[in-house]
């Protein structure tokens, strides 16, 4: 399975342009590794301002030095032709994912030195939840990981539709999409607190063409089941003429239905371009509107949840074995 000549994206929307407090990347390397992440910053438990940092908040900027750590750390390691991130032994891409979270947590403690008095530098919180996707094509076949901490999610989608890949660290809901748009649980892991964390890792091979997604909670967490995420997605690639009318589509939509910040990063394999793509996804569209969003309409809780029990078992059909 050839790497698309569609680049990897992303789309961020702004509740209020410039305090947004979620950031992202996208990089494709001389190597042929295809990185993308999304960092969600942690506004509930990161809402302290720090005068040293234009008075912005632990969220905003935790999630910005969290990215940029993450970037600087593939960038030098495996941008170059002949370095390899995936094609090494499952206890090697291990160490990698480990010198990773060394490279974040060191950037995040150094800001928070810097913001911080010697008297209060335990319990200075820069938070942010992780979802890092590392790809890369191997002949019929993609290979990817998986990075991720607290909610902030990693997806693939496929012509049988959305498959969400990792786990939330939250105290509920952690294996029930729909039950946790109607009741979240409280996020109990992410980086930049004020404890150690937890940086999960996960591997997966596609053999068919695939888009793999990472995604900040905002962007899932309005709507009434996930299969309404899944739809939003198809019907505004479906509908646009490239990429970039796509996601202008997809961020007002977003954007109305939230009033939040949304931040989503796409990776795309297997497709010659974003015609091919548009004809390869058009049949999953017009089957999940068939089959649930057209029910939706007037549809009662009972109803939606019976509606999300025909979807489960493919929404959750390749969650990722958890590894550290």
């Amino acid at each position: 399975m050839n790497l698309s000549t569609i680049k990897p994206f992303i789309l961020q929307s702004e509740a209020v342009r410039g305090n947004g407090e979620n950031a992202a990347f996208a990089h494709s390397f001389e190597s042929g590794l295809v990185v993308t992440g999304v960092f969600d910053g942690c506004g509930d438990i990161g809402n302290r301002r720090y005068s040293g940092a234009n008075d912005r908040t632990g969220a905003y900027i935790g999630s910005r030095i969290a990215a940029f750590a993450a970037s600087e750390y593939f960038e030098q390691n495996f941008s170059k032709k002949g370095s390899s991130y995936i094609r090494r032994t499952s206890a090697e891409q291990l160490e990698y994912v480990r010198q990773l979270k060394e490279h974040i947590s060191g950037k995040l403690d150094e800001v928070k030195k810097r913001l911080s008095r010697p008297d209060e530098e335990a319990c200075t919180e820069l938070p942010t939840g992780v979802s890092i996707t590392a790809s890369m094509s191997a002949g019929n076949f993609t290979l990817c990981n998986y990075i991720w901490a607290g909610n902030t999610r990693g997806y693939m989608l496929d012509d049988q539709g959305l498959c969400q890949l990792t786990t939330d660290d939250t105290d509920i809901n952690s294996d029930d999409a729909f039950a946790h748009l109607r009741k979240r649980g409280k996020i109990t892991n992410y980086a930049g607190g004020t404890g150690d964390y937890r940086l999960h890792s996960g591997f997966t091979v596609f053999s068919r063409p695939v888009i793999m997604i990472n995604a900040s909670e905002e962007c899932f967490a309005h709507f009434r089941t996930p299969m309404e995420f899944e739809n939003v997605i198809l019907q505004t690639m479906t509908e646009a003429s490239s990429p970039s009318r796509w996601m202008a589509r997809l961020g007002e939509i977003l954007k109305k239905i939230t009033g939040s910040d949304c931040t989503i990063a796409f990776a795309c394999y297997g497709f010659e371009d974003f015609e091919d793509m548009k004809k390869y996804y058009t049949m999953r569209q017009i089957r999940i509107r068939k089959d649930s969003i057209d029910l939706h309409r007037g549809a009662d809780e009972k109803i939606l949840k019976q509606l999300w029990e025909q979807y489960r078992s493919s929404y959750y059909r390749s969650k990722l074995k958890t590894k550290y």
